[in-house]
């Protein structure tokens, strides 16, 4: 594809059959660099030549002027990030009927230690369920603003956390905003889906649902992957929150779209359409990637203080 390219710039293409070009080279480097691919692609002659001289299947840097090049590339993609990180925020923030007072909440200092009391009881219960049957599940119950949702994106900070946030787009007052999948809230795409009750049975449910947590794994899993190339990477856990950011962001968004992806996911074809799966199958089945999640979590370059 770089012969393309050179052709192209050498034949005076239209910056539109230059960008169609070299398009997927520069999304997989801003995915690289800052873990996200949605960064508009530069359209200038000067930016197809200077994609040319990346684009080598070489990773020593023995181009003149490559390492311009590199530096270049990098800002403009850290640069274009930040703005689409801005501009999420910014629509995030102006959800409709929701108090100013709340929204200014998210943005000043975490004031207290809840957020370490929380942490101390999610460590007791799991140290506790070790050798129980039980699920390890727990509920945050108080009133509405009281802190509960700010508690656990604290938490977020320094334990690894996919949040979920299930609220209708029915409800126009409550934060914050409820998560989407293809442009529709996931508790109304996903969630709240109505079953033909005549027609399916309780694992019928378990087994969509464990296709829906595999495919996160599997998110997750990539992610780390792609963080594993990316230079100055520190904390794992506040890396990922970052990466995520608030609920209908583009990255928490396109995770979701893949969950609820009806597509069948590799090795696991046969899962929502096997009758012959029981229930324990479903979780011999399921634990494996479950674990080697949680084991590519610990094993990163860099450890976060702690992995649920």
């Amino acid at each position: 594809m770089r012969g393309q390219l050179s052709s192209l710039i050498r034949s005076k293409a239209s910056s539109q059959d230059l960008q169609a070009c070299y398009s997927p080279f520069f999304k997989e480097l801003a995915r690289i660099v800052i873990g996200r691919d949605d960064i508009p692609v530069p359209s200038t002659l000067d930016d197809a030549r200077r994609i040319r001289r990346l684009w080598s299947p070489y990773s020593s840097v023995d181009v003149e002027g490559e390492e311009d090049d590199i530096e270049e590339l990098t800002d403009y993609i850290t640069t274009e990030g930040e703005k689409r990180r801005q501009q999420e925020q910014q629509k995030y923030e102006l959800g409709p009927n929701i108090r100013p007072a709340v929204k200014a909440a998210w943005k000043t200092d975490y004031v207290g230690n809840a957020d370490d009391l929380l942490q101390g009881a999610v460590d007791s219960m799991f140290i506790g369920s070790r050798d129980k049957d039980y699920a390890n599940f727990c509920a945050i119950i108080q009133g509405s603003g009281t802190g509960k949702s700010r508690l656990v994106d604290k938490l977020a900070e320094s334990v690894f956390t996919i949040p979920i946030i299930l609220r209708p787009s029915e409800d126009e007052s409550g934060f914050p905003l409820g998560d989407v999948a293809d442009g529709r809230p996931l508790v109304n795409n996903f969630f709240c889906v109505t079953f033909d009750v005549s027609g399916s049975s309780p694992l019928d449910v378990q087994r969509r649902f464990l296709k829906f947590l595999l495919k996160i794994i599997t998110f997750v899993n990539n992610w780390i992957d792609d963080r594993k190339l990316r230079p100055g990477a520190k904390h794992m856990a506040a890396d990922w929150r970052e990466y995520l950011g608030a609920s209908q962001s583009s990255p928490r968004s396109e995770m979701y779209a893949k969950a609820i992806d009806p597509s069948p996911l590799e090795g696991f074809e046969d899962i929502l359409n096997s009758s012959k799966l029981g229930a324990d199958e479903l979780q011999k089945r399921g634990s494996p990637m479950f674990g080697n999640g949680t084991y590519e979590v610990a094993h990163a370059h860099f450890l976060s203080d702690e992995i649920y």
